[in-house]
Formats: structure tokens, C-alpha cells, sequence
């Protein structure tokens, strides 16, 4: 016998005489192991010891004869290896989360432990094609590629995606700020861990490429863990105007507008970031509305001041002004809005 035929002939010796007193040692015997191998060996492809597994065991079974064989609680408890009922009742509602006698009902929702089965499950391993550097914001990383899969069958215009992963990373990226898109981990044609920078190539059908960057920072997206894509650099302004505030003649940078009114009462907001502005603001009031950095369609550094144009969903426009000051809310750094008078 193999490895796997052993435990599982282990597990039916248990299942077997999991109302009789269990000798460990013949247990191992019968998997064809010294005790101490059987323990180790069980402990680390079962992640858990034997005894915990017949304990849950037990206890499944317990709660199944009092619900449904409407046994007394002192016949299961002796059935099941506990010297007291007291003994039993303690464990019982460690495992079930309700007592053996509220167990009896048929309403009663009981936990199950399900019998093991040891099986061989082959997994393919991604293997890394070759490395390179890539660089930026100016600085080089590491880069492992993965290989491409083809999207054309489902995609409306691109044909293809590459991957490739930026080694050490997250640091320099975690903090960018992010868009709306996702990328869900079984997208990706290799193993994605948390704190990990991806680029993806994309492949128009023109044979223009997007390059695309996405961070895995513990994103869920419908109930999948999945990456989030960041702005790896810097937005460059659409255009750049004056503002008057105060009196007082600003140069600002437009960043556009991003559509809220699946969640909001507004139907957008637009982004200006006033240059050169923060000493003439840093003493202002400030309001408790908050807006973290990662809901900013641009990158936010401290000491700058913007202004958010709200438009309702009537065509009217609220005008906000934010500043970063070293705001933290909710542990995201954010900027706080102030009074302008």
C-alpha cells in the first residue's frame, strides 16, 4: 500500500469503531505505520491531528442520534467515549455552539464534520518563461513573464493578454491610486499571492498594445479575491485654466470627471488640483467630510488643494475644496475638506 491507501485504511479502521475506545497504536498498525510516523504524517496531510478528527467525528455523529434518533443525552455521551454527561455537554457545545439537549430539536442547526478521503490531486505548476527589467516611474524591477492567453473569442478589442510580475514591488506601488477595474485571480494564467505588482499586456486588434498594471492588495470583487489596477504614473492634466478664489487667481490643473450615480446622489464629480495654493489654505477650517487619495482619479501628494465640482443629477453643480494635510481616515491617507469663506 501507498501512503494514501494507508490513511484512508486508517480513517475506515476509525469510522469503523468510532464507538469503541480507539488504541492509537493499533490505528497505526493498521495504516502500516510506528505511531509516531502515523501522527506526523497524518497531522500534516490532514492539517490536524488523528485525535482531533475523531473527536469532530464523534461529535457529528452525537449531534445526528440526538436529533434525529431522539437519544438520550447520557446514552450518547457514554456511546461516544465521554465519561459524563457534563464532560460531554461541555464539548458538545464547544463543537455544535448549542447545548445537547437544544439539540434535540428538529429545528436545531448542528455543525457536521464529514468523514475524510485521502486523494492524490495533481496540480500544474506555472512555470516562469524568462525574466527582464522593466522600468518604472523611472526606476528598473525585476520582471518574471508567464506567457499570453488568448481573449480574442470574448474580448470586444483586444486579442490577447501577457503576463508578466514585478518583483518587490508593492511597496513603491501600494499606495497609487487605484481605478474601478478588477482582475480576479483566476484570470491570471499563473499563482497570484497577496502583495504582489502584475503588468498585463494588452493586444488590440489593431496591434496597438495597452499596458495595464494591477496590484493584488487583498481586493474582493464579487466574492472572488482579485487584483485591482492602479495608475503606475502619474495623470497628466487634460488642460490647464485659472480659478479665481478668494480674490485671489489660481493656476489649475483639470483632471475630468468620473461617473458616481450608481451609488451617489450626484451624477459626477469633476477633479481641479489649485497649484501652489496650500499656504493660503492650510490654516482653513476644515469640515469632518473626508475624501481618501484612492477615490481621486489622480495622484494626491501632501500639501496640495483641490477642488471637486459635484454635479446633481438636476444638471446643478456643488463646488468643494479639499486639502491634503495628513489626513488618515480609516487608515487611508485622505484629504479633508475645508471652509472657503
Amino acid at each position: 500500500m501507498n501512503t494514501i491507501e494507508r490513511l484512508n485504511a486508517a480513517i475506515s479502521y476509525v469510522e469503523k469503531h468510532i464507538t469503541q475506545k480507539i488504541d492509537l497504536n493499533h490505528l497505526a498498525s493498521a495504516a502500516c505505520y510506528s505511531l509516531y510516523d502515523f501522527q506526523r504524517m497524518f497531522s500534516f496531510i490532514a492539517e490536524m491531528s488523528i485525535t482531533e478528527y475523531i473527536r469532530k467525528r464523534r461529535l457529528t455523529l452525537a449531534g445526528v442520534d440526538l436529533q434525529h434518533k431522539h437519544a438520550k443525552v447520557i446514552d450518547v455521551a457514554l456511546q461516544y467515549g465521554y465519561e459524563s454527561p457534563i464532560s460531554f455537554a461541555r464539548a458538545f457545545s464547544a463543537f455544535h455552539g448549542i447545548t445537547p439537549s437544544e439539540a434535540r430539536k428538529s429545528t436545531a442547526s448542528l455543525k457536521t464534520f464529514p468523514r475524510l478521503i485521502f486523494q492524490i490531486s495533481v496540480k500544474e505548476v506555472p512555470q516562469m518563461l524568462r525574466t527582464d527589467t522593466i522600468t518604472v516611474n523611472g526606476k528598473d524591477y525585476e520582471a518574471s513573464y508567464y506567457g499570453e492567453c488568448d481573449i480574442s473569442s470574448w474580448s470586444h478589442d483586444s486579442v490577447k493578454r501577457e503576463f508578466w510580475r514585478l518583483e518587490n514591488a508593492y511597496d513603491d506601488f501600494k499606495d497609487k491610486q487605484r481605478t474601478n477595474d478588477v482582475l480576479p485571480f483566476d484570470n491570471y494564467i499563473m499563482d497570484v499571492e497577496l502583495g504582489q505588482v502584475f503588468i498585463i499586456d494588452y493586444t488590440k486588434k489593431d496591434g496597438s498594445v495597452e499596458r495595464t498594471h494591477y496590484i493584488s492588495d487583498g481586493t474582493v470583487w464579487q466574492d472572488m479575491p482579485s487584483t485591482r489596477q492602479f495608475l503606475a504614473e502619474p495623470m497628466p492634466a487634460i488642460k490647464v485654466t485659472q480659478i479665481t478664489v478668494n480674490g485671489k487667481e489660481y493656476t489649475a490643473s483639470y483632471f475630468g470627471e468620473c461617473d458616481i450615480s450608481s451609488w451617489s446622489e450626484y451624477a459626477c464629480r469633476e477633479f481641479w488640483r489649485l497649484e501652489n495654493a496650500y499656504d493660503d489654505f492650510k490654516d482653513n477650517p476644515r469640515t469632518n467630510d473626508v475624501l481618501p487619495f484612492n477615490n481621486y482619479i489622480m495622484d494626491v501628494e501632501m500639501e496640495q488643494v483641490f477642488i471637486i465640482d459635484y454635479t446633481n443629477k438636476d444638471g446643478s453643480v456643488k463646488r468643494t475644496y479639499y486639502i491634503s494635510d495628513g489626513t488618515v481616515w480609516q487608515d487611508m491617507p485622505s484629504t479633508r475638506e475645508i471652509k472657503i469663506e
